[in-house]
């Protein structure tokens, strides 16, 4: 049986010996992180990776049953891991990447020494009266029925919104052509489960110190869903960028980079 590094495409850059595992968000690959990869490699031992179904990663990879939820590709990395034999390595994931993360360093947390999630939520559904996951269900029900009723539409109005109002109109395009080259068949299932999912009751489980890293102005993540990962996850610590969109490894990265490289340093890498 090929390897998971195979199956999954994974890629090793970098000059530095910390390693830092780059898991990318809801249907994109390894390649949105290109903009943020300069800034980090003199440091570190950057390893990235296409989940099943995205980007580059094997056919084969996929299973339909497994990967139409985020546990199914967090046992993947945590084998991944177990391959790579990694230990005391950095996990930076982004949007459910960072969840994908979170649920991998539960079940191996000696393979990480810092969690680092960007754009993340726990939970996208609104749950009153204390929870803002900034969506009603209705909001949500239309989302995934115009998603399987007209996915080009879907794929231009989510990138739209996620890309925030600082971005060019490239780079919107260039999210909504990332979007529209995933099967919707990998990803319906998969929106389905992100987006009326609910994952915090994992998180008293999590003991890696955490870095949520959220920008201020994010019309997919709320600042209060952030501000709920801090106040739930052990041993964390919030970074608000002064930037918007869902996307800041792609509009800015160099606002993203330079968090990381402070927080990261103060904390020991």
């Amino acid at each position: 049986m090929p390897s998971l590094r195979h199956l999954l495409n994974v890629n090793e850059l970098g000059q530095g010996t910390m390693p830092l595992l780059m898991i990318h968000g809801f249907g994109c690959d390894q390649t949105v992180w290109r903009r943020l990869i300069p800034m980090l490699e003199q440091d570190y031992r950057l390893i990235l990776v296409d989940l099943a179904g995205f980007g580059c990663a094997a056919p084969g990879a996929y299973d339909k049953a497994r990967h139409g939820s985020p546990l199914g590709h967090a046992d993947d990395i945590v084998a991944l891991c177990d391959e790579l034999e990694l230990e005391g390595a950095v996990v930076l994931g982004h949007s459910i990447g960072g969840t994908i993360g979170m649920l991998a360093s539960i079940e191996r947390p000696n393979a990480f020494r810092r969690l680092v999630m960007v754009c993340s939520s726990a939970r996208y559904l609104d749950d009153p009266p204390d929870y803002r996951g900034g969506y009603t269900r209705e909001q949500l029900d239309g989302l995934m029925q115009l998603m399987e009723q007209n996915y080009l539409d879907w794929a231009g109005t989510i990138s739209s919104i996620a890309i925030g109002d600082e971005a060019t109109g490239s780079q919107q395009q260039n999210l909504q052509q990332r979007f529209l080259a995933v099967s919707p068949d990998v990803l319906r299932p998969l929106a389905r489960s992100i987006f009326l999912g609910d994952t915090r009751h994992y998180l008293p489980s999590v003991t890696v110190p955490s870095l949520i890293v959220q920008t201020a102005r994010d019309a997919i993540v709320p600042l209060e869903a952030a501000q709920y990962l801090q106040q739930h996850l052990p041993e964390s610590e919030l970074a608000v960028l002064d930037t918007s969109g869902h996307y800041p490894q792609l509009t800015a990265p160099d606002i993203l980079a330079k968090a990381l490289q402070e927080r990261l340093a103060l904390q020991g890498g």
